[in-house]
């Protein structure tokens, strides 16, 4: 039986490998590495099957890149590939409305912070595996949060 691929796409190298150990490391999935958006889409083409769904069901996707940043990279992705099986969950350490309104566009089934959190990273990837119900309603739920994070944004004292 063939794991799932998870892409990891992030400039940081630590973060990166340390990312893909902790998946790894579950047994269930492949963690493919990218250090740059450019890199990421290789791997993506790399990973293209004819007349099938790409092999990559699940990137990680960081914010903050040279060059292509994330936000950039998922607006391109949601252009270049009409396939709704793929998930995208942002791991950074940037959380501000403008991010979340671009994220929540691009329809992301996750939005994690940075430094992660081992068992709420797992949770999530294991919970996107579950199927299209399950990321439909990660989908959802990201949106929901993004709603009530615009409130957040909106009070004093927090830049809003």
């Amino acid at each position: 039986m063939t794991k799932e691929k998870v892409l990891i796409i992030d400039d940081e190298v630590k973060q990166t490998d340390m990312v893909a150990k902790l998946i790894e490391a579950t047994g269930r999935y492949e963690p493919l590495k990218a250090y740059s958006a450019a890199e990421g889409f290789d791997i993506l083409n790399k990973n293209k099957q004819w007349l099938r769904p790409n092999r990559i069901h699940l990137i990680l996707l960081d914010i903050k890149m040279p060059e292509m940043d994330g936000l950039q990279f998922l607006a391109e992705l949601r252009e270049k590939y009409d396939d709704q099986s793929m998930g995208v969950v942002m791991l950074t350490a940037y959380e501000d409305e403008e991010k979340w309104d671009k994220a929540t566009s691009g329809f992301v089934v996750g939005y994690l912070k940075k430094p992660v959190v081992e068992e709420e990273l797992i949770r999530t990837i294991d919970r996107f595996f579950l199927g299209d119900d399950a990321r439909v309603k990660m989908t959802v739920e990201t949106f929901a949060r993004h709603i009530e994070k615009r409130e957040e944004f909106k009070q004093p004292g927090t830049g809003g």
